[in-house]
């Protein structure tokens, strides 16, 4: 989990733009304090002009140092300043939503490849069982056939079996490399060789059916598209500013002269009122566009909402599928491999037919492959589930 975490591109990714989004929320209230700063000029002038009833020019020329502190504060933007909060607030909340919703991911990625790999681990060592039991099977065959008390089909049948269980078993080792680059690629790993995965997952049992519509809220998917639809509000807001007035309050201090450092002092205050009358239909767009962009965040949020909704209840109902699924294979396979023997003993006995035999042998193969795919699918059935809820095990 710490190494998935530490090397995840996304996890990063989301983080970073958390981070850069809490920058832009703290920034958005600059519009409510006052705006300080420093300047210095230097003014070299130099002027000709003809002399009047005299052939010729005169010439005036001087040079000119200021230097001031200019303060301003704004006192009325047309709630552009608020709108700027709400919007940087609801943009964290984004951030925020996509960060969660990349653990979540995260963790599902994880638990399946790492029960991938333990899949694919168990796999190789049944289909080994199953091919040695299969050689055992045809040196029965084999003997049975020799002695005259079983046909060739049924030979030629049994060793067609133990070539399918070769086969099988060629295959599960190469699952197996698969299986271990899969986790590699989870971790953030190049090699691969040397992965083995040890000891199983914690799993939970599904318990009483959740309230899917209130656990819908708390989905990241869900608090993402809300909070884009808060930012959409804050959009109309700030696109409707520029149809009121502004209020500003500025003053600047400084000193002006022919020399360096000047000594002639300078104070200046200005409380400008600006009202807007005529932007070319600029800030009447704004907003027309700003109210359709909050109609389809609203639209989203409610798709959105509906699509968690189906999502929940269809991964909890294979989460709890899933859980049943795994007893009921269990106890089939418990069946399945005491008939089995019971099937060798008679068969060997001459007291069952080769095809009632046969049956059961298969039976029980095909039980036990049932059984492995279930461990695996309820692990994968429950990441599946804590995904679609946003939660996992990466914090």
């Amino acid at each position: 989990m710490q190494e998935a975490t530490a090397n995840n591109p996304d996890i990063r990714s989301a983080r970073a733009n958390l981070e850069a989004a809490s920058f832009n929320a703290k920034g958005a209230y600059s519009g409510y304090l006052p705006q300080l700063s420093a300047g210095s000029s230097y003014t070299d002038r130099f002027d000709s002009e003809a002399t009047s009833g005299i052939a010729g020019l005169s010439t005036t020329s001087g040079a000119t140092y200021n230097a001031s502190l200019l303060l301003s504060q704004n006192l009325f933007a047309g709630f552009q300043d608020r709108a700027k909060i709400e919007q940087g607030a609801a943009n964290r909340e984004v951030s925020e939503a996509s960060l969660a919703a990349a653990k979540a991911k995260l963790s599902q990625d994880l638990k399946v490849a790492f029960t991938g790999l333990k899949y694919a681990q168990d796999n190789v060592l049944l289909t080994e069982k199953i091919m040695h039991r299969q050689e055992e099977n045809l040196r029965l065959v084999e003997l049975r056939f020799e002695s005259g008390n079983e046909n060739k089909g049924s030979f030629l049948q049994t060793k067609a079996s133990l070539a399918q269980a070769r086969y099988d078993h060629f295959q599960s080792q190469h699952d197996l490399v698969s299986a271990q680059a899969q986790l590699a690629q989870v971790l953030g790993r190049r090699e691969t060789d040397e992965l083995e995965a040890r000891g199983d997952i914690p799993l939970t049992e599904p318990g009483t059916v959740p309230d899917f519509r209130e656990l819908t809220r708390q989905v990241p998917n869900y608090q993402q598209a809300a909070a884009q639809q808060k930012s959409a509000v804050a959009g109309v807001t700030l696109a409707r500013s520029g149809l009121y007035p502004s209020l500003n309050l500025s003053g600047s201090y400084g000193r002006a002269g022919n020399d360096w450092f000047p000594d002639a002092t300078q104070r200046i205050v200005i409380l400008n009122l600006n009202v807007p009358i005529y932007s070319g239909g600029k800030d009447y767009y704004a907003t027309k566009s700003a109210v359709s962009s909050l109609d389809a965040a609203a639209s989203n949020t409610d798709s959105t909402e509906h699509q968690l909704l189906l999502n929940l209840k269809q991964t909890y109902a294979s989460y709890a599928e899933s859980v049943e699924k795994l007893k009921v294979d269990q106890a089939f396979l418990e069946a399945a491999f005491t008939r089995a023997e019971i099937a060798r003993s008679k068969y060997n006995n001459g007291l069952m037919s080769f095809e009632d035999w046969d049956r059961l042998e298969s039976d029980l193969i095909q039980r036990q492959k049932n059984f492995l795919q279930s461990q695996r699918d309820r692990v994968v059935a429950e990441a599946a589930w804590e995904q679609a809820q946003g939660k996992g095990v990466i914090s």
